[in-house]
């Protein structure tokens, strides 16, 4: 039993790091970076930020289809986690975060399953330790050994019912941070001094 014990321990702790690691790992949605419009420095006169009609038009630049903002529509982070609350795994359809589904389903499965073998286990015991208070005639306390076994299981059941409560707020979160980001633009010109201007005749 102090055995069982010790790897019940050892299996709390690798399944509380495996949740955390997981949802860390996936709750920063993956974005799509935006077709970005970029010119050759060669294009462009060194002593000059600005790029003179001839060049935007070998490029096929037109004004009216430069456009800073995403094209993505904006996601409700609201609906996402309603979603998610109803259903586990609709939010993330709903923000396109497909990749997290499988996690939150194994997740959920995994702790689901094993949080009812305990139980069985657990209402097994009990009933062998109802069985041997009755048959102890001297003391009336039951077998011991029993009693710490029903116990034991009755705690891994529990602890399983909060990973799986857990896994599910989880869920939660990651839908409201999918759908709340998935407008959000990432640009590989974040820094530098450096900015070039084009300059569009607009008649």
């Amino acid at each position: 039993m102090i055995a069982d014990s010790r790897h019940h321990s050892m299996k709390k702790s690798w399944n509380i790091l495996f949740v955390a690691a997981s949802f860390f790992l996936f709750l920063f949605p993956v974005h799509k970076v935006a077709a970005q419009v970029k010119i050759n420095s060669a294009l462009i006169k060194p002593d000059t930020t600005e790029a003179n009609q001839a060049v935007l038009d070998s490029l096929g630049i037109r004004a009216g289809n430069i456009s800073l903002a995403s094209d993505r529509n904006a996601k409700s982070g609201t609906l996402a986690m309603l979603l998610s609350a109803v259903l586990p795994g609709a939010g993330q359809v709903y923000a396109h975060r497909y990749y997290t589904i499988p996690l939150i389903w194994g997740l959920g499965a995994y702790f689901t399953s094993t949080a009812i073998k305990a139980n069985r286990q657990y209402l097994d015991y009990q009933k062998r330790f109802a069985e041997s208070v009755v048959l102890d005639t001297v003391t009336h306390t039951g077998d011991a050994y029993m009693l710490s076994t029903r116990d034991f299981y009755r705690n891994q059941r529990d602890e399983y019912y909060v990973y799986l409560a857990l896994t599910y707020f989880l869920n939660i979160i990651d839908a409201y941070v999918g759908a709340t980001l998935y407008d959000f633009d990432v640009s590989d010109q974040l820094g530098g001094s450096a900015a070039i201007r084009l300059k569009i005749p607009l008649h």
